[in-house]
């Protein structure tokens, strides 16, 4: 592998990829995508990080622009959603009695007004579709991708550790939905690149 910058370069561009396949699919992002523009590019510079054999491999694609948001309908618009929120109790604030406080399945809990906090410090404008979900994992991704270019070492290691962590259940989610494995192939692959980025930050 080249120098550090080289690395962070690599790392942030594969996050920033893959935090647009977690979009909602348009026509711009599947033009990329029909190609295999990004998917190439995706293994391209993962395979700076591991052995292009011991990549997860994403190939149940879709073959056209509806059926990807079908598939994306099917999968991340409901029955996975990919909120961070939704995967942890609402708030770790036992003083807050509200009777969902401890729950799991709600929107706006403390980790999105985490990122929404950072958001702002960092000036950032959360997109309009993701107002009541700013710890949506493509807004998580894009914050990581910034991060590695532009934080510190420690910045980078809470991060990775405060809000990465639902992974497992999402992709158990996705395991149980039936027809097409995409967005659980690119979520193995996903978690495969912050496998190794965590071991990279984690003295």
């Amino acid at each position: 592998m080249g120098t550090i910058l080289d690395q962070k370069q690599s790392a942030s561009r594969i996050f920033s990829i893959l935090a647009d396949l977690y979009k909602f699919p348009e026509s711009d992002i599947w033009e990329d995508f029909s190609c295999h523009q990004l998917l190439d590019e995706l293994r391209g510079y993962a395979s700076e990080w591991y052995e292009s054999n011991s990549l997860v491999e994403i190939t149940d694609l879709p073959t056209g622009l509806k059926q990807m948001q079908q598939i994306y309908a099917e999968s991340l618009g409901g029955p996975a959603l990919p909120v961070e929120s939704i995967y942890k109790e609402w708030t770790t604030d036992r003083t807050c009695n509200l009777p969902f406080a401890r729950s799991k399945g709600y929107l706006l809990g403390d980790s999105a007004l985490h990122i929404r906090f950072i958001l702002e410090e960092f000036e950032i404008e959360i997109p309009e579709n993701y107002r009541n979900m700013p710890d949506h994992l493509a807004i998580l991704l894009e914050l990581l991708a910034f991060f590695l270019l532009n934080a510190k070492a420690e910045l980078i290691k809470q991060f990775l550790a405060d809000h990465f962590d639902w992974l497992d259940e999402f992709a158990l989610r996705l395991e149980e939905l039936e027809g097409n494995q995409f967005y659980l192939q690119v979520t193995r692959f996903l978690q495969q690149m912050l496998n190794k980025l965590t071991s990279i930050y984690r003295y």
